[in-house]
């Protein structure tokens, strides 16, 4: 039997690294929501458990999982608009969780309900993303990431044919002043077998050093 993660409190191996550059290592409870405002950590199985402001923390690395790659989350406040465009962001007042994607010289970004740990795959028939998966986009130079995309998940767990069109009007939208030939490169047999992240590649192989 299948129990939902966001119905149970289950702790994973991980570092908390707070903004005043301590860290603790430990068992982090993953938010159930991008939006909490606390953390909650044990030194070990038994022990009593923490809870730490979101304000206070920079990120938090879980190692559990097959893959030895930590999955890494960071604390950012959220945004809509287009990255690199003309219209004006609205940006949250209150910083969220989210987990990187891939980073580059852009920053693919991911936020959903009842996370569950495991470094995914790039495609998105293997990708082990829940239904609906909410994507950012950001920069190094950026204490914010602008929402991008919202992954619904079909039948056979595919991006449905007609999101293509939708990607790629939307990287036009995000990329108009630093990269507007980008969404040129945007192919959907491309997208379809090697997932979402390619966008960050295709940035940094066609956007220049910017």
């Amino acid at each position: 039997m299948l129990i939902p993660l966001a119905s149970m409190a289950k702790f994973y191996d991980g570092t908390v690294n707070f903004n005043d550059g301590t860290s603790k290592t430990g068992l982090i409870e993953l938010p159930s929501e991008s939006g909490e405002q606390s953390l909650k950590f044990k030194t070990d199985i038994k022990a009593k458990a923490e809870s730490f402001d979101i304000n206070t923390i920079k990120g938090f690395d879980i190692t559990s999982g097959k893959n030895e790659t930590p999955t890494r989350f960071v604390t950012i406040y959220l945004a809509k608009g287009p990255l690199f465009g003309t219209k004006e962001c609205k940006i949250d007042k209150k910083k969220s969780w989210v987990r990187i994607e891939k980073a580059g010289k852009i920053i693919l970004y991911s936020s959903y309900i009842g996370y569950r740990p495991g470094v995914r795959g790039g495609a998105v028939h293997d990708s082990g993303w829940p239904p609906e998966t909410y994507f950012y986009l950001g920069s190094p130079d950026k204490d914010y990431a602008t929402f991008f995309w919202m992954y619904i998940e079909s039948s056979g767990g595919m991006i449905a044919v007609n999101n293509f069109k939708v990607i790629k009007r939307l990287v036009a939208a995000h990329f108009e002043t630093k990269c507007p030939e980008l969404e040129n490169f945007i192919d959907k047999e491309d997208i379809k077998t090697n997932g979402i992240t390619r966008i960050v590649d295709l940035y940094d192989e066609h956007c220049g050093t910017k």
